[in-house]
């Protein structure tokens, strides 16, 4: 007999989706806010990785 593995993948994704969902402000001031917020911690990471070989080249960093 098959494993449902299909059915356990789809009800975890689900309740993944869901609880997104759920979580997010429901205020559209508020949702702008939170991903305006995250796309800014995005950069200031992708910064911060591009920046430090820099660094660590220039021998400011050990």
């Amino acid at each position: 007999m098959a494993d449902p593995w299909w059915a356990f993948l789809c009800a975890v994704l689900c309740t993944a989706i869901a609880s997104v969902a759920a979580l997010l402000p429901q205020e559209s001031e508020h949702r702008r806010d939170v991903v305006r917020d995250y796309l800014r911690h995005r950069e200031r990471m992708y910064r911060l990785r591009r920046e430090l070989p820099r660094q660590q080249a220039q021998g400011r960093i050990e």
